[in-house]
């Protein structure tokens, strides 16, 4: 294992996982904020609990603009399935500027299957995605890019509460970072959901800040 969890984190990871599992489905909607261009998109995960199975839909929209020109688009589909903690099922296409890349993951023989265009590799069966959708995700040694499918190592710390100012409003939050080839923060409040999070694409920093939840009945409507 590359860290322990902190006591705090395995609370949240109590709260956001157990505690929900039987709660009607929810969607979190996020800005993706880009430092220059400011508002490029939308980020969306859908959650769904069956007993101890979850599926994690993701909706990736992008678009970069200057002059009123589209000059970078991306648009992703993603889909999780989780049996308890254990990822199960991954699958993803997502379109940049017009190509597509395919990854589809599933659990067998002991680990876990990527395959990509490059070919198929075996991660470990803990590894979990890189969509920061519960707190539970954080508890990881290996991290794969719901983008690319590459797997790699990480080192998960932090968990200590600071202020964040989120539409005008100063909220005390968990900050978490994670390290790999490069350093990702995750921001969750109390009860687990990440409020916001931040990577980096080609060393420039993009952050994606909870806009809206919502929790529909049990025949999905809101």
């Amino acid at each position: 294992m590359s860290r322990p969890i902190p006591i705090l984190a395995a609370s949240l990871l109590a709260a956001a996982f157990l505690g929900s599992a039987s709660a009607a489905p929810r969607s979190y909607e996020y800005r993706v904020i880009h430092p220059t261009y400011g508002d490029i998109g939308t980020y969306t995960n859908m959650i769904e609990r069956v007993g101890s199975d979850t599926e994690v839909t993701s909706d990736l929209r992008i678009a970069v603009r200057m002059l009123g020109i589209v000059v970078y688009r991306q648009e992703a589909r993603r889909s999780e399935r989780w049996q308890g903690r254990t990822l199960v099922a991954f699958d993803s296409v997502t379109v940049t500027n017009g190509e597509r890349l395919q990854v589809h993951g599933e659990a067998r023989d002991g680990g876990f299957a990527v395959t990509t265009p490059a070919g198929t590799v075996m991660a470990p069966a803990g590894v979990h995605p890189s969509n920061p959708w519960s707190a539970m995700v954080l508890d990881a040694d290996f991290m794969m890019s719901t983008r690319t499918g590459q797997v790699l190592p990480v080192h998960v710390s932090g968990g200590d509460t600071e202020p964040m100012v989120i539409a005008g409003s100063t909220l005390q939050l968990h900050r978490y970072e994670i390290v790999s080839d490069k350093r990702q923060f995750v921001w969750l409040d109390d009860n687990g959901t990440p409020v916001a999070f931040r990577t980096a694409e080609n060393g420039t920093p993009i952050d994606f800040v909870l806009r809206r939840r919502q929790q529909f009945a049990a025949d999905g409507h809101g």
